[in-house]
């Protein structure tokens, strides 16, 4: 079962818990807290609609229904308080922006909102109980034996809701030459999760360690006291240890993952309603006038953790067995029309279909063949991290001029460095200037587009 399966299952468990609290929203919605002045449905439908999307900002802002590990009852009353404020605040900001007629009906409005604190703390009253003695609930996870990570098991034990069974290991396998002991403890403990010292892996021998979260997908989190120096928004407390998770990319949270996907499927439709409607049967005419063949060239390409999918092209080479030798300059088997397209990398088109499957993204690191994969990721050890995204149509290598055949290992090398580059910092602001970038280069053309 594979990382996204496991948060996908994790996220089932806790839905129970926001159909009990979202029942009171539907409950409010049905009833008559506030209540217009006027007997008009227009009126009252606006309403409501105001009222769902205050709600829905203000649990968002307020984190209400966020149920993490280390969530206590201070920490959730003070969510509460911020919750009713930002409410109300927003419901009577947007009927006066609206100009909705209505009227404050304050007992009721206090009786609701005291329901869904009643309600709140039923819920996570039950969710700590389950996750003190339901193993579905708990997780294990494994920690770096110290005495950093001594104090920070003590404080789970004090804790008891956390629902974290922790399981040492021992600090010998965290040594460069006992890796693969490692993940095979790891494996066994049935866990991805590693808490370790601060101070045990900004040493330079351990320096290793940070890999697995590129190639093993190990979640790491540095664990120190509460007066450590890197205490900041992104720290979490257990007690008095301090946690802060390791973050390969940016596109390690959840919500960025979100936002990237939900652009490339309005993108992509956009791409498929407003060009490939028209274009795509044109293609297909000068493709088969210009040589036989099918319209598009379908072959296997390496994509997230180097996982094989059929990545779509139009067809832009005569019908050869040579399929995994990448083009080069003059390359007899590219066709008239191919040369063109290839030229503008209007061939890529096809690959919003891989996109709108979940296989690609817009903007990513290019998928190689499956034979330079298999070469270089032998060659050198950067090359693997590259495959920690999905694979995108276009990307920052390409934009910056690291496109077109490889003709020895320093021009991979240099590739690598902007794929690896987009990972560590991607934003969406850069896939936007990538996107621009890639449009320009597309009518001005391209020295190395071959």
């Amino acid at each position: 079962m594979n990382t996204s399966t496991k948060r996908s299952l994790r996220v089932l468990l806790y839905l129970p818990f926001w159909i009990f609290e979202w029942g009171a929203l539907f409950l409010f919605v049905k009833s008559i807290l506030f209540q217009s002045t006027q007997e008009s449905d227009q009126n009252t439908i606006q309403f409501k609609a105001v009222v769902l999307i205050a709600w829905a900002l203000s649990a968002l802002v307020s984190k209400l229904y966020h149920y993490e590990r280390n969530l206590t009852f201070t920490k959730l009353f003070q969510r509460y308080l911020l919750f009713c404020i930002s409410w109300g605040l927003l419901v009577y900001s947007l009927t006066k922006l609206l100009v909705l007629p209505f009227s404050w009906r304050i007992v009721e409005a206090a009786s609701f909102l005291s329901g869904v604190l009643i309600l709140k703390g039923i819920s996570v009253v039950i969710l700590f109980r389950l996750r003190r003695f339901a193993p579905l609930y708990q997780r294990r996870i494994l920690v770096y034996e110290s005495s950093t990570g001594e104090n920070f098991i003590n404080d789970l034990q004090g804790l008891k809701r956390t629902g974290y069974r922790a399981v040492k290991v021992k600090k010998q396998l965290f040594e460069k030459s006992a890796i693969e002991t490692l993940m095979s403890t790891i494996k066994a403990n049935k866990t991805n999760i590693l808490y370790i010292p601060f101070d045990a892996v900004s040493k330079k021998k351990r320096e290793h360690i940070f890999t697995l979260s590129w190639n093993k997908r190990v979640e790491l989190y540095f664990i120190n006291d509460f007066n450590a120096p890197f205490v900041g928004e992104n720290a979490r407390f257990f007690g008095f240890s301090q946690v802060v998770k390791h973050y390969t990319s940016p596109l390690d949270a959840k919500g960025k993952v979100v936002l990237k996907r939900i652009f490339d499927i309005v993108f992509s439709v956009l791409v498929f309603l407003l060009l490939l409607s028209w274009f795509l049967p044109l293609m297909a005419i000068l493709i088969r006038i210009d040589s036989k063949g099918p319209t598009f060239f379908i072959q296997k390409r390496p994509g997230r953790d180097g996982k094989s999918f059929h990545c779509f092209k139009f067809r832009s080479m005569a019908i050869n067995r040579s399929t995994e030798i990448e083009a080069s300059r003059d390359d007899a088997r590219v066709t008239r029309v191919g040369k063109f397209i290839r030229k503008t990398s209007i061939d890529e088109l096809p690959q919003f279909l891989n996109v709108l499957l979940g296989q690609m993204s817009v903007v990513g690191p290019r998928p190689n063949l499956n034979s330079q994969n298999d070469y270089y990721v032998k060659v050198f050890e950067e090359y693997s991290k590259r495959m920690y995204l999905k694979p995108g149509i276009t990307g920052l290598a390409q934009v910056s001029g690291a496109r077109g055949g490889i003709e020895n290992e320093i021009e991979m090398k240099h590739r690598v460095k902007y794929d690896i580059f987009y990972i560590r910092n991607w934003s969406f602001a850069l896939d936007i200037k990538i996107i621009i970038r890639t449009i320009i280069n597309v009518f001005r053309g391209e020295e190395k587009a071959y």
